[in-house]
């Protein structure tokens, strides 16, 4: 006899394939680890503290209640930032699922909900496996153990799958480059300054205010000021001139406009205006500046 029922499978989203390493651990202050790459992905959370970790050449600053994603091939390291001592989470797993895509350069912040869940993933996983080496964890060695609760490995494989669709929802997220440090000319910077300056880089042929500056970076007036007094303490719009007038000097050594020219395509608001700014910066005018380069 025919029955009217519809059987529905289930989409899976993410499908974990094998753990290699599950493990807390509270390290000092001033640990140091010289990284490593392997072909597949690793998951790190901060539960107390913070962490300098580098992702491939970037450095960023992974804080207390913050997860990330080491993609597979990925250069990774970990080290202590010599003020607060960390505990950290971590989990290495093989999981092929396109899904996974979303997590690459992004840090996520935990709700209580999802810390109770990662706090449930890690108590089963270490009920089913132990580190070969509980004094050397990074050497990424577990075993089954034989006494484990029944079906804790299978519990800690739905967990871990469970726990990634509720990241993917999560909407606290940064991306890892709001993190990143730089270095410009010898001064180490935040990314939040280097996005400043790349806008003034970007718009050397414009004409820009601090208001408009603002505005591209999405922060205010007085934020802006301040974050570039971490680069440069004269003043943002000073720095702005100094970058159209070594614009103004390759544009004289190429040789292809005169004065006048140079002043209108950099907006400047005069010639006059043009010429006093490239003598503040050059220590000598247009003129003689052409008349310096060596041909």
């Amino acid at each position: 006899m025919n029955d009217n029922f519809i059987r529905h499978g289930f989409e899976k989203v993410f499908n974990i394939e094998k753990i290699i390493t599950i493990f807390y651990m509270e390290f000092s202050k001033d640990f140091r680890y010289g990284g490593e790459r392997h072909d597949f992905w690793e998951m790190v959370y901060i539960d107390k503290g913070e962490m300098i970790c580098t992702a491939d050449k970037r450095q960023f600053v992974l804080k207390g209640g913050e997860l990330t994603f080491h993609k597979p091939n990925e250069f990774h390291n970990l080290s202590g930032n010599a003020h607060a001592a960390p505990n950290v989470s971590i989990l290495t797993f093989e999981c092929k699922s396109k899904a996974m895509k979303y997590f690459e350069g992004k840090i996520i912040r935990l709700s209580a909900e999802e810390k109770a869940l990662l706090s449930m993933l890690f108590e089963e996983g270490i009920s089913a496996f132990r580190l070969v080496d509980e004094k050397n964890p990074l050497l990424q060695q577990l075993e089954k153990i034989e006494d484990a609760p029944f079906g804790s490995s299978q519990m800690t494989k739905n967990l871990l799958e469970i726990f990634l669709i509720k990241l993917h929802r999560n909407k606290d997220v940064l991306p890892k480059k709001s993190r990143y440090n730089y270095k410009v000319n010898g001064v180490e910077i935040p990314h939040d300054v280097k996005e400043i300056l790349d806008v003034l880089e970007s718009n050397l042929y414009n004409k820009l205010t601090v208001s408009d500056i603002a505005k591209q970076v999405g922060k205010s007036v007085s934020t802006v000021k301040n974050l570039f007094a971490l680069y440069k303490p004269n003043g943002i719009m000073r720095y702005y001139n100094y970058l159209k007038i070594e614009e103004a000097k390759k544009l004289i050594r190429e040789g292809k406009y005169n004065f006048t020219q140079i002043s209108e395509l950099l907006e400047f608001d005069t010639p006059q205006y043009f010429s006093g700014c490239f003598r503040r910066f050059a220590r000598m005018s247009p003129l003689e500046y052409k008349n310096s380069i060596i041909k």
